[in-house]
């Protein structure tokens, strides 16, 4: 009698020991998938920030290369706030950080249409002011790029 309790229970702990096992490792392939998931998003995540910050430099290197007008820098703020949008933020800071960014780029359109409205300044003033914005978008982008 000792003999078949002590070999019950040797088969149950056995029993035991393979669900146990079995259960770590559906667990452990659950959580491959999820880490493999994860890094896809991450992957996206990069790609995104590669093409945003491929945007300011284009950005950059047109304010740089040629005489910029009110609609040029229009456009090219327009596509960085594009890119900006398509961002995923996952946390808070990156959440805060996406909405300054939409911000600023939002008051440099604002100042852009402000210009573009106003038709009592001279030319030479305006040509000034859009230097002027050229250079603020300008120095923006670069501590952006820094961060």
């Amino acid at each position: 009698m000792h003999r078949v309790l002590s070999l019950l229970v040797v088969c149950h702990l056995a029993a035991v020991s393979a669900c146990t096992l079995a259960k770590l490792q559906q667990e452990s392939g659950e959580m491959e998938g999820r880490i493999a998931q994860k890094e896809q998003d991450l992957s996206q995540l990069e790609s995104r920030r590669s093409a945003l910050l491929a945007e300011r430099n284009q950005l950059l290197s047109e304010i740089d290369a040629k005489q910029v007008t009110l609609d040029d820098l229009n456009s090219g703020l327009e596509r960085l706030r594009r890119e900006n949008a398509r961002l995923r933020s996952d946390n808070e800071s990156q959440q805060t950080e996406k909405q300054r960014v939409e911000l600023e780029i939002r008051k440099f359109q604002a100042e852009i249409d402000r210009l573009n409205r106003d038709d009592r300044v001279p030319d030479k003033v305006k040509r000034e002011r859009i230097e002027s914005l050229k250079k603020q978008i300008k120095n923006y982008l670069e501590i952006m790029l820094t961060q």
